[in-house]
């Protein structure tokens, strides 16, 4: 069950990346300092899961294949977002977005397990099934690799950006991306390199990872 591609009438999205206030737009580019291009949807929009060609609603996306055991009310891991179900029929499964993320072709659709049904924030995540850049043992969703993750999350939530994560299951390994309020990357901070994870304990075990980011960000030509 994974993401073909996604639509929105007469336009092929790149990235549909889920706000804060659960709105929805595409992302063109998750290059530095280039971010947003057109809305899709406002909040409580509902997107269409569908293994259907013939797309016409303002958001959807085609699967390869459609779960056939889900009702309303689940909830499904897309990308780094979550969705609820709230209809079944003929089209395919209507879902509304729970918590923000960002879906692009390629990423799989996860049940998401009992324990986390109550989880509202991007931690604990839901695994992927997305192949690691780097053989070890600190790889995607170990302990010791989510718990580095959500710190740097965090750390960028404290200095007032807005964090995604991109790039999981690629060649480079997914990061996390710290956002300015009008979605440009100001930091990309890579989090499977096993160089950059011995950095990132480090300054956490000097107390100093917010202000590494901080002095990261402010050494960028555009950063804040």
């Amino acid at each position: 069950m994974k993401v073909v591609t996604m639509h929105t009438p007469g336009s092929t999205l790149q990235t549909l990346e889920i706000r804060e206030d659960l709105s929805m737009i595409e992302r063109r580019s998750a290059t530095m300092s280039t971010g947003l291009s057109l809305a899709v949807a406002s909040a409580g929009a509902e997107i269409l899961l569908t293994g259907h060609k013939d797309l016409h609603d303002p958001a959807t996306i085609l699967l390869s294949s459609i779960p056939s055991d889900v009702g309303v009310g689940d909830l499904l891991a897309i990308g780094t977002s979550r969705v609820e179900i709230t209809e079944v029929d003929h089209e395919g499964i209507w879902v509304r977005p729970t918590i923000p993320g960002v879906i692009q072709p390629g990423d799989v659709l996860r049940y998401v397990p009992a324990d986390l049904l109550e989880e509202k924030g991007a931690f604990p995540r839901v695994p992927d099934g997305l192949p690691d850049a780097f053989e070890g043992e600190n790889g995607r969703f170990t302990p010791s690799y989510e718990s580095r993750a959500k710190e740097v999350w965090n750390a960028m939530i404290q200095l007032g950006f807005h964090p995604t994560f991109d790039w999981a299951g690629s060649e480079d390994g997914e990061a996390v991306v710290a956002r300015d309020v009008e979605g440009h990357a100001q930091l990309i901070v890579d989090l499977e390199e096993p160089g950059q994870q011995e950095l990132i304990d480090r300054k956490l075990a000097e107390g100093g990872l917010t202000q590494w980011i901080c002095e990261e960000i402010s050494s960028l030509p555009r950063g804040l």
